[in-house]
């Protein structure tokens, strides 16, 4: 794997991103971090050579190359329309995802606020609450849970440690790192972590990330908590679920 970067996995918390890391490596997936690309070469028996800055060319069969995404307007007529775009081709809307020109409006990856399906379908609902409900509404942007289907998958909601503790006065963080109960009696050695990041002064979870089998199915109902503003009091105070992966969520102490 070769990144252009110094890091796996930018923006997710950087417990989860080294414990990923680690595991990938212990598999035998070697990394190339700080090595653009700079061309691929097809040999004359088809193999691709693949030429990284400041390294040793690679050979290999396939490549998969990951760029990202960039909303897809050109053609569109925006320009003519009146429609203001970004540097990206971005359709610039307000909080109401209304566009320069008061008749038109966008919502989804178009506008690349947050490019994720469940997004995208509620800025389509608010839309339509806004202009034909006669209700209207906003889509909120923070507590957004995310995930990396991975293996083992991580996923994580809220503020990760280190922008909290960017934003916050003082942060208590929580963590459990475990061998789940479905591992004891095979020979996989896989461990799970979570933790939650908490606001010192109000003792609200504003943050839970989890890397663990299943991680995605725990990090959905935990998103809902953190969202409510619940206090870590209240994670300790609700009874376990035993035997299971996600009753390390209240046992942290």
């Amino acid at each position: 794997m070769v990144n252009r970067s110094d890091q796996i996995l930018r923006g997710y918390d950087l417990s989860l991103r080294e414990r990923l890391l680690q595991i990938m490596q212990a598999r035998h997936i070697k990394f190339r971090f700080s090595s653009p690309i700079e061309k691929i070469v097809k040999e004359a028996n088809g193999t691709l050579c693949v030429h990284t800055a400041g390294h040793e060319a690679i050979a290999a069969d396939a490549v998969l190359v990951a760029t990202g995404r960039k909303p897809k307007t050109e053609g569109l007529g925006l320009e003519e329309a009146g429609v203001k775009t970004g540097p990206l081709g971005e359709v610039l809307v307000d909080d109401y995802n209304q566009t320069s020109v008061p008749s038109i409006y966008a919502v989804g990856d178009v506008t690349n606020r947050v490019q994720l399906t469940p997004v995208a379908i509620r800025e389509g609902h608010a839309f339509a609450d806004t202009v034909f409900g006669n209700t209207p509404r906003t889509t909120a942007y923070d507590c957004i849970p995310n995930a990396v289907f991975s293996q083992p998958p991580l996923a994580g909601v809220g503020l990760t440690e280190e922008q909290a503790r960017e934003q916050l006065a003082e942060v208590k963080v929580f963590t459990s790192d475990f061998r789940p109960m479905k591992n004891m009696f095979s020979a996989t050695p896989e461990r799970g972590l979570y933790k939650l990041v908490v606001d010192a002064a109000t003792d609200k979870v504003v943050g839970v990330h989890m890397i663990a089998p299943e991680a995605p199915e725990v990090l959905q109902a935990a998103a809902i908590a953190v969202k409510a503003g619940l206090t870590k009091a209240d994670f300790d105070a609700t009874v376990a679920l035993h035997p299971s992966m996600a009753e390390e969520l209240v046992l942290m102490r």
